[in-house]
């Protein structure tokens, strides 16, 4: 099958880049409800995940690439073509490498993802972040876990450093936004998850939690940690051991033990 023809896009106020620019530079999903990519990797993941492509742009500098990616998918790309000074007028990458997508998620049901008989999430209250959200994505993925809950002031999972940082796991794991509080602890009691709230100077050590069971991680702003309400509703608080002076850890460096202390409690193998 003949690659299909390309379209130029010479005005940088074309509605398809506008999209793009406004995507990635907001760090939202588009009004169709697509979310932005930027870089080789990412569209490779996004493929081999098996979305939708709704839309492929490369700069000139980049057609090469481009070509690649038609090649891959027998010209089933709708591909667009645009000036590398365009182009890096709307990237938010310092060195971009000239290729970005739009792509529809169609990530698993919530409520599948929780029902699982060992379900593992984490809620995130106030992570603002966004390398610390996408990281916490790839944990999630590398670990088994099913969702990921974001309550209040949390940073979007579509802004473009948090798309990065999530290498591809964005695109098959469970993400809820806009969450309170209560509802995520309502969702907890419905679906039966131990919930475990993460602080600096609690008792009990991670490690003599027992894991093995439904569970969600509680995890709080950078620098405030978790609010109050949501201390007082964990039915555990636990800490991470460290050694002295080193008071806490980031939000990714925190959720991404404890989800590997959960897989090993569990018996995990790669």
């Amino acid at each position: 099958m003949k690659p299909a023809a390309r379209t130029v896009l010479s005005s940088p106020r074309h509605p398809l880049l506008q999209q793009f620019r406004r995507a990635l530079g907001r760090g939202e999903l588009t009004p169709e409800g697509c979310c932005a990519v930027e870089g080789v990797h990412l569209v490779e993941e996004a493929l081999r995940s098996r979305l939708e492509v709704v839309a492929l742009l490369a700069a000139r500098s980049a057609e090469k690439r481009l070509e690649n990616f038609e090649a891959a998918t027998n010209g089933g790309l709708r591909s667009y073509v645009t000036s590398d000074r365009i182009f890096r007028s709307l990237a938010q990458t310092e060195t971009p490498q000239g290729i970005a997508a739009l792509v529809r998620l169609s990530p698993p049901r919530l409520e599948e993802q929780l029902a699982r008989p060992k379900a593992v999430a984490v809620a995130l209250l106030g992570v603002q972040d966004p390398g610390n959200l996408g990281t916490i994505l790839r944990a999630l993925e590398a670990f088994g876990g099913a969702a990921c809950l974001l309550g209040p002031k949390t940073v979007s999972p579509f802004n473009s450093k948090a798309v990065r940082a999530s290498a591809g796991s964005l695109f098959r794991v469970s993400v809820a936004r806009n969450l309170t509080t209560e509802k995520i602890f309502s969702l907890c009691r419905q679906y039966r998850l131990h919930t475990v709230a993460l602080a600096p100077g609690a008792t009990p050590p991670l490690s003599t939690v027992d894991l093995r069971g439904p569970v969600a991680f509680f995890i709080g702003q950078e620098g405030s940690g978790l609010p109050p309400e949501a201390l007082a509703q964990a039915a555990v608080v636990a800490r991470i051991p460290l050694a002295a002076p080193v008071e806490s850890l980031n939000a990714a460096m925190a959720a991404s033990l404890a989800l590997y202390e959960t897989a090993r409690q569990r018996g995990f193998r790669e």
